[in-house]
């Protein structure tokens, strides 16, 4: 399956056109509803395809129906992937008139200075499969994920095959 986190609309912001400018790919080439679809009709996916924007917690919530439709049985295995690009100045302009920005561009969490949100981009994708069926392609005793974030050590995430 292909399960994918999507926020804003900039993309389609960006390449609106005027009415009499309108051609047939500006009825779904910019939807985001079928950006998940694209990706299985490319690389011949079959199984669920869906993009879910719940804001922030897109990506979560991708991966939670990623992992609910392979413990299901709905597929064997998952791409579920979160996008946010910043390629259009609107929506930080309407936040920044809301206040919701903070003027240091830095989110500070449950802290008493907090004064805003940092907006940022970025891309991630991972491939979900039962640990059980891993093993018997590739011949490890364990499997392991390692996450990068450019302002973070390296974090390594074991996932129990119970969650599965």
């Amino acid at each position: 399956g292909i399960f994918t986190g999507l926020m804003n609309r900039d993309y389609e912001i960006v390449t609106s056109r005027a009415v009499s400018e309108i051609n047939h790919y500006d009825g779904t080439g910019a939807a985001m509803s079928i950006a998940a679809n694209r990706v299985s009709f490319t690389f011949n996916l079959t199984g669920p395809s869906l993009t879910i924007d719940t804001a922030c917690s897109s990506f979560l919530f991708a991966l939670h129906y990623a992992l609910q439709a392979i413990k299901s049985g709905d597929c064997e295995a998952a791409i579920c992937g979160g996008v946010n690009c910043i390629i259009d100045p609107r929506t930080f302009v309407s936040l920044s008139k809301a206040k919701m920005i903070s003027p240091e561009g830095i989110s500070k969490p449950f802290s008493k200075k907090a004064d805003g949100y940092g907006r940022g981009e970025g891309c991630g994708v991972v491939f979900l499969k039962p640990l059980k069926k891993v093993r018997l392609r590739v011949k490890l005793p364990k499997v392991r994920l390692f996450a990068y974030l450019n302002f973070l050590p390296p974090i390594l995430i074991i996932t129990p095959e119970k969650i599965f």
